[in-house]
């Protein structure tokens, strides 16, 4: 069964139907508010990257073990991937070079990795799919904001914010737009598409807990 009929939503727009509330929550959780106004410090900032880390070694290890559904290869792209980048704002943030060994997650963290491990153990493509839309269209929209921000508020300089830099995608609508193109175009049986809106709102959730055990 293909991912949508004539006249009913395409995915992308089941997805943001489905997790508008969540996603809101999310945007207004209060330690992103006070990160982006100014109210915290470099050191805030360093702890969510921190956490970012974990959680996203732990999404890009999900999607590589995916990667050999076939429905895979319009839309894990490795040029989207940011633990490298994680790794390299956090060797330039922190004075100690063993902060690897030193990360500990929040509960919350470590909630979201367990998630994230499930879906790898199970190669389990929409759901893996409803993480990485959540987190990488999220890097790619308000993330760039993000990054004006906490270098104005906090003097983060660039070499510190190459989480942020997508300078290897070209321009950012014209993939964003695509990316959505293609996430329409999968082909979904309905239970798949039902369990990847409910995994996306999930999402969301885990990374307002994320925002909430940081505040």
């Amino acid at each position: 069964m293909k991912n949508s009929q004539a006249g009913s939503p395409s995915l992308s727009e089941q997805l943001r139907s489905h997790t508008s509330q969540a996603h809101e929550d999310a945007e207004n959780s209060a330690f992103i508010h006070d990160l982006l106004g100014g109210k915290l410090d470099k050191s805030a900032f360093i702890a969510l990257q921190e956490q970012s880390w974990l959680f996203y070694s732990a999404l890009e290890n999900a999607a590589q073990r995916c990667s050999a559904d076939p429905r895979s290869r319009t839309l894990i792209d490795r040029k989207l991937e940011r633990r490298k980048a994680l790794e390299k704002d956090l060797d330039a943030l922190n004075v100690n070079p063993d902060w690897r060994a030193q990360v500990v997650p929040t509960a919350a963290t470590a909630e979201y990795v367990k998630r994230l491990d499930e879906i790898a153990a199970a190669a389990d493509f929409p759901r893996l799919m409803a993480h990485h839309y959540v987190r990488y269209l999220g890097d790619l929209s308000g993330g760039q904001v993000i990054a004006r921000l906490v270098n104005r508020e906090y003097g983060i300089p660039d070499e510190a914010l190459n989480f942020y830099n997508f300078e290897e995608i070209g321009k950012i609508k014209p993939y964003k737009d695509n990316y959505r193109a293609q996430l329409d175009a999968l082909d979904l049986q309905e239970a798949e598409r039902a369990a990847m809106a409910d995994e996306a709102a999930l999402a969301f959730k885990l990374n307002q807990q994320v925002f909430a055990a940081l505040r």
